[in-house]
């Protein structure tokens, strides 16, 4: 494989030079181009591939949310990251749909180059390039009907505050890690990490979280059979217990704040590739459903139906929308923690016990067969790695009493 080929769009020649100085180091690394209108860069893409597209936002003619569009429609594998000088809440709705990552002006070069390596990075977790290519091009994730409604009507009432948004969103997994994508963006240069909604929606404000929810679309409801929506609405309960108790866990061994709510965080998204493989290839759940049935352990099945787990596809994900890279790899090795040997306890093991401990996932749960069908398979070898079997059983006692709050 040669090197990633990667495409700058910006209107000001100044801006473009300035790129080439800048990234001039990385030409060992990456072959780039440089254009300056949407159209000569999608004319330069007939006849080149390229594995990313770097846009400025406003341009004559075609600007960077159309030029990203069309990208995505016609190269859905390429990563597009908006580099932009506005801030204003219309240059966020513009970008939201067509963009992975979004970075602001006077971005420097380590901080693009990382931002790009790390997607490229990201195809060691997703061997297929079919997932990546359908993971690339996603306009979004799936919510349950029900919730995205109430989500709508609330928004439409005289009262509607942003506490009411958080209230709802909240109980969403594809709607908090939307939020999330956006406001953790290098483009809001927040000085930490938000996981939590009433922060993501206080950062946007209501106004423009209103216009992207009714205007833009930022969310989208789930579009499947009826009884494939429901299982949406058990995903996200299931996802948010299993959350409330990896944050247990962590506050019981004595983690600081910010790793228990990154723990909280990363039990929570970890069902995100989960709600995607639901909504785009449901089919192939249900032959993955079929063999856990018939006693296959769920991740080897999904590794045979997929080419990886749903936790892969998860944290491919999240990683191409720039989340934290602990949030992201604790998803990527929530499976099997001993893959990536550690030796202390760390947010992927906290995931791992909760996910565990929280049972099967409703898409595989079978209750007539057992409580052992479809659970994830506890990782004793991490366990015994770090010292830690012995607190199973503590843990256990934990997930009990979350279980009855």
């Amino acid at each position: 494989m040669g090197r990633p080929r990667i495409l700058f769009v910006d209107d000001e020649p100044n801006v473009l030079q300035g790129l080439q100085r800048m990234l001039r180091h990385m030409r060992v690394e990456w072959d780039m181009r440089f254009v300056e209108t949407g159209r000569a860069a999608l004319d330069l893409m007939e006849t080149e591939p390229f594995d990313a597209v770097v846009s400025d936002m406003r341009m004559p003619g075609m600007d960077g949310a159309e030029l990203l569009a069309e990208v995505r429609r016609r190269a859905p594998g390429a990563v597009r990251v908006v580099l932009s000088g506005y801030s204003d809440a219309e240059s966020v709705m513009r970008m939201v749909e067509s963009a992975h990552q979004f970075l602001a002006k006077p971005c420097s070069a380590q901080l693009l180059a990382d931002v790009i390596r790390r997607a490229f990075a990201l195809n060691q977790v997703l061997g297929s390039e079919n997932l990546r290519k359908l993971l690339a091009g996603l306009k979004g994730l799936p919510t349950p009907p029900d919730t995205y409604y109430r989500l709508i009507d609330y928004m439409k009432r005289p009262e509607a505050s942003a506490n009411g948004l958080a209230d709802i969103i909240e109980r969403d997994v594809a709607m908090t890690a939307e939020l999330l994508k956006l406001t953790n963006s290098a483009y809001f240069a927040l000085s930490s990490r938000l996981t939590m909604p009433l922060q993501a929606v206080r950062v946007l404000g209501f106004e423009t979280l209103g216009a992207l929810v009714l205007r833009i679309g930022i969310f989208r409801s789930f579009r499947g059979l009826p009884e494939m929506g429901k299982l949406v609405e058990e995903i996200n309960r299931d996802s948010f217990f299993a959350a409330r108790l990896a944050r247990r866990l962590a506050k019981l061994e004595g983690f600081d704040i910010r790793i228990q709510e990154e723990a909280y965080c990363a039990a929570m998204l970890s069902s995100v590739g989960l709600l995607v493989l639901l909504d785009q290839r449901p089919d192939d759940v249900a032959r993955v459903k079929a063999a856990v049935a018939a006693g296959a352990d769920p991740l080897d099945a999904e590794q045979e139906v997929f080419g990886a787990s749903h936790f892969q596809v998860g944290a491919y994900l999240l990683g191409l929308w720039g989340f934290n890279k602990a949030v992201v790899e604790a998803v990527a090795f929530l499976g099997r923690p001993s893959v990536a040997p550690t030796s202390e306890l760390d947010i992927a093991g906290l995931v791992h016990v909760a996910r565990v401990l929280a049972g099967p996932s409703p898409i595989y749960a079978l209750p007539a067969k057992g409580a052992h069908v479809g659970r994830l398979p506890l990782d004793r070898e991490y366990l015994d790695l770090l010292g830690k079997t012995s607190r199973l059983e503590k843990w256990s006692a934990e997930a009990a009493i979350e279980a009855r709050q």
